[in-house]
């Protein structure tokens, strides 16, 4: 019987005061902060049953109580059909199952994130902020949701190291598609009504340095706003876009229409290399382990 509600062994043990000592302690580790949505933790969820009853405190995440239903929703095979159990019937491929995951699982998660935090543009940016004082550690928070609600996923069928390949995997596939948001909103949503708003000011009263500091932007980036044609936004969002394109492509997963940023060039070369993972990888059938020279 699989751990959860309905086990015995798993009431008992979820009922017991060593239980409820190593929930408290987890909570105060994490300061009664919901570690995916950032509100107040009431739950505290397993990551993995590798250590069950002897868990160690990175075995266990603290939640509100939405986003542990959500986590234990990802984690149902009868909701979430596990991916891996969809290959192995065909054989055993791990990177097809974990294509499949990427792409099946990324846009609920990312949906539900945005049901959390919100859809717009300040919201899809503290997705991306980085939470450490240096600032260098960007997604950081993202991946950090990711891990909280889906590890447990993997922990019945995958070893460690392919586990963190999974979600990994699953995380990039989530920033491309916040990548595209965060486009849309840059072209449409934000930069028609500055391209406008600076030609008057610059053109009109001369008010180029008023203008930035307003935007709380430098002046060079004001210049490529008024600069641009909507058609791209400098170079840092398309080469982020590509490096994230291009992780999904490494995995096998072909590369998300609709970027603005990526030329046609772009995404044949992005489409080549997924499908050339694909031809050495396979799609779910088993073509057994690859041997050099064999």
């Amino acid at each position: 019987m699989r751990m959860g509600k309905g086990n015995p062994v798993y009431e008992r043990y979820i009922h017991s005061a060593a239980w409820r000592k190593r929930a408290d302690a987890r909570l105060d580790l994490d300061g009664h902060i919901c570690q995916v949505c950032g509100g107040e933790a009431s739950d505290v969820h397993h990551l993995t049953y590798d250590r069950f009853g002897k868990e160690s405190p990175d075995d266990l995440v603290s939640l509100c109580r939405r986003c542990h239903e959500k986590a234990e929703e990802l984690y149902d095979p009868a909701v979430r059909p596990w991916a891996m159990d969809e290959v192995k019937p065909e054989g055993n491929n791990f990177m097809a199952a974990m294509r499949a995951d990427a792409v099946s699982i990324a846009p609920v998660v990312f949906d539900y994130l945005k049901e959390c935090g919100g859809g717009g543009f300040d919201a899809l940016m503290r997705l991306r902020q980085p939470d450490d004082p240096e600032g260098r550690k960007y997604w950081n928070v993202l991946k950090k949701a990711v891990d909280a609600l889906c590890r447990k996923r993997y922990s019945r069928n995958c070893v460690e190291d392919r586990r963190d390949m999974m979600l990994g995997t699953i995380s990039n596939h989530i920033i491309v598609i916040c990548l595209q948001q965060i486009e849309h909103y840059v072209r449409n949503l934000i930069q028609a009504d500055l391209h406008d708003t600076v030609m008057q000011e610059y053109d009109i009263f001369g008010k180029w340095k008023d203008v930035a500091a307003d935007l709380g932007i430098t002046n060079g980036t004001l210049g490529t706003l008024r600069r641009d044609d909507g058609t791209s936004f400098g170079p840092s969002l398309r080469e982020a876009v590509l490096h994230y394109c291009g992780l999904d492509a490494a995995a096998g997963i072909p590369p998300a229409e609709g970027f603005a940023c990526l030329s046609d060039e772009d995404y044949a070369q992005l489409s080549a290399m997924a499908e050339y993972v694909i031809s050495v990888s396979g799609t779910g059938k088993f073509r057994g382990e690859y041997v050099c020279g064999n």
